[in-house]
């Protein structure tokens, strides 16, 4: 995503606006893969003070991402503000301004605005993507999608936990202590 400051350049200190529209490959984000269903978007303006220039825009993004619970392709819009300085990139110079660590850098007239765009929309993203609030996931046996499907498997939940045989366990043994203590000691509460 390449932004031409040339404009800029000529008239330093003034807001230039600027519209960029890019279609992107998959990426990964979470350990899964994603997609830009559509042209990432982004409007904004930049100004160049001396050596740096400054940008201030809105990303917009539609991703597909698999559901959490479900792993259906869902459609997550995503919206992100923008705010990053660029340095001027002089190698060997003894002048040039110190380049502060969180600036990107740029060289001639063009901008590479690619890395702080994704960057900015994958932090929007919620830490969990679901196909709906109400996603009853996938059948534990089986595999199936419950949202769609009603599968044969066993349905009583209980025998179905890893922890049923710890349960029957405890059903096999009602006075049984659970806690550490010895007979001659006593637990405070």
């Amino acid at each position: 995503m390449i932004l031409d400051i040339t404009p800029g350049i000529q008239h330093k200190g003034y807001d230039f606006p600027f519209e960029l529209g890019e279609a992107w490959p998959e990426d990964f984000w979470g350990g899964d893969a994603i997609a830009y269903e559509e042209p990432v978007r982004v409007s904004g303006v930049y100004r160049i003070t001396e050596e740096i220039v400054i940008v201030e825009a809105t990303a917009e993004a539609a991703i597909l991402a698999p559901c959490a619970r479900c792993l259906t392709m869902t459609r997550v819009p995503v919206r992100a503000a923008l705010s990053e300085a660029y340095a001027r990139r002089r190698e060997g110079d003894p002048k040039a301004p110190e380049i502060l660590e969180e600036q990107y850098l740029y060289q001639g007239h063009t901008l590479d605005l690619t890395d702080a765009v994704r960057v900015a929309l994958l932090q929007e993203l919620p830490s969990r993507i679901l196909c709906g609030e109400d996603c009853k996931g996938l059948c534990d046996v089986c595999g199936c999608n419950l949202n769609t499907t009603t599968c044969s498997c066993q349905k009583d939940a209980f025998d179905r936990n890893p922890f049923s045989a710890l349960a029957s366990l405890a059903r096999e043994m009602p006075d049984a202590p659970y806690s550490t203590l010895g007979e001659d000691q006593t637990e405070e509460v």
